[in-house]
């Protein structure tokens, strides 16, 4: 009972978050992961999750967080890309038409998104985006032309980096402040790497500090951008958790792992 209660609420804030209807999802790690912990555990966990998402702040203690040795990995293989996620990170690769990035705008109904994988449990979540090089330059009336094979011919990189993070965010109704720092390039010029600490919204946080002792909340994003599809797309990753997670000693260097491990396979033909 436990074990359902705990994978429906979760399924519940991934579908707000967007991230469930029409795809294949692996949730087994998952499932795998919580029919171990132990009661204690459960209740850290919602409260690691009420911190996420304040209007479940009410439910009070019931979930969380299991401390200890580092994250078990395993490899993610796809025609495009190859990248190691947590062990008890669910994965979830888009592959109905309409889901899928379109080739020439970079969207589809999901964005530019073609892969996530994430703890429902902590609101940590990796994604994995694609889209035309050209797209991105247009996009901000920059003109598309000349040499768009590596990052220091596209524009200064702090610039670009700018750009991928409001093109990933576009959509977003968090109004908190951004800050993009520890950006750097490749020595090749084909990986653009840089971390994004983002305030979150709180409705409430005189609730927040009363119950968690903090009155902001903010996420960090480790992000790589890539060219060595050689293509013409970027493809870029995304690895998040809230700050507290991510400090943990645990969480955060298991995101890095997975951003850094991340690679783009040259492509020879165009696939989706």
């Amino acid at each position: 009972g436990m074990t359902i209660t705990i994978c429906c609420i979760a399924v519940i804030l991934f579908s707000l978050l967007g991230e469930v209807s029409g795809y294949n999802i692996n949730f087994s790690p998952l499932l795998a992961h919580y029919n171990k912990v132990s009661a204690k555990s459960r209740r850290q966990w919602f409260k690691t999750v009420a911190t996420s998402f304040p209007p479940l702040l009410f439910w009070g203690n019931a979930f969380a967080e299991e401390g200890g040795a580092p994250m078990e990995m395993r490899l993610f293989e796809d025609p495009l890309f190859t990248l190691s996620v947590p062990q008890v990170f669910f994965t979830l690769r888009r592959t109905q038409r309409g889901d899928l990035p379109d080739s020439k705008t970079g969207n589809g109904r999901r964005g530019s998104s073609i892969f996530t994988a994430g703890n429902m449990a902590k609101a940590e979540v990796i994604a994995v985006e694609r889209y035309p090089v050209e797209v991105l330059l247009s996009e901000n009336g920059i003109s598309p032309t000349g040499d768009m094979t590596s990052f220091p011919a596209l524009g200064e990189s702090n610039a670009i980096a700018s750009l991928i993070v409001a093109r990933r965010e576009k959509e977003s109704t968090n109004q908190g402040t951004r800050k993009i720092e520890d950006v750097s390039v490749s020595p090749d010029g084909k990986q653009l790497s840089f971390r994004l600490r983002t305030e979150i919204e709180v409705q409430k946080p005189e609730l927040l500090m009363e119950q968690f002792g903090v009155a902001q909340l903010f996420r960090i994003t480790v992000a790589k951008a890539s060219l060595e599809s050689s293509d013409g797309n970027i493809l870029a990753i995304f690895a998040s958790a809230l700050e507290q997670d991510f400090n943990n000693g645990i969480d955060g260097p298991a995101l890095e792992e997975s951003v850094r491990s991340f690679t783009a396979i040259k492509q020879t033909n165009m696939t989706s």
